[in-house]
């Protein structure tokens, strides 16, 4: 009897205390203009998620639309980032611009509250 109720816990889903995950989308401008190719990245602040849910990421297109898949209702930090592939290729990974979105990187004081009917955001953001 033991056993059976040890291996009970073993296949549970990590998700189910989670809510149920929606699509996020939204536009980045940066002074009026559409943010191209720029990182779009929402990091969970509480917790209470298994870690390959705390943190999504997605590329803007030309109009500066995003798109995140399978994202769970939280609070999420916002942090935009330029890409620049010759940094990248020199230093073996991803590297980040400090120009104009340098304080929506790590420092971003933007934040989503992603829930089952908000979930769109948009950001207008200012290199002023």
């Amino acid at each position: 009897m033991f056993s059976l109720i040890a291996l009970s816990g073993c296949g549970s889903d990590p998700t189910a205390d989670l809510g149920t995950a929606v699509t996020v989308t939204g536009t980045i401008t940066l002074d009026s203009k559409p943010s191209d190719g720029v990182e779009v990245i929402f990091k969970r602040l509480d917790a209470g998620a298994p870690a390959e849910y705390r943190q999504y990421v997605a590329k803007t297109d030309s109009a500066g639309k995003y798109s995140l898949e399978n994202v769970y209702p939280a609070k999420y930090a916002v942090m935009v980032n330029e890409i620049k592939e010759e940094k990248a290729e020199e230093e073996g990974a991803a590297a980040f611009e400090t120009g104009p979105y340098k304080k929506f990187g790590v420092n971003s004081e933007l934040t989503a509250d992603v829930t089952e009917t908000n979930k769109t955001f948009d950001f207008e953001l200012t290199s002023k």
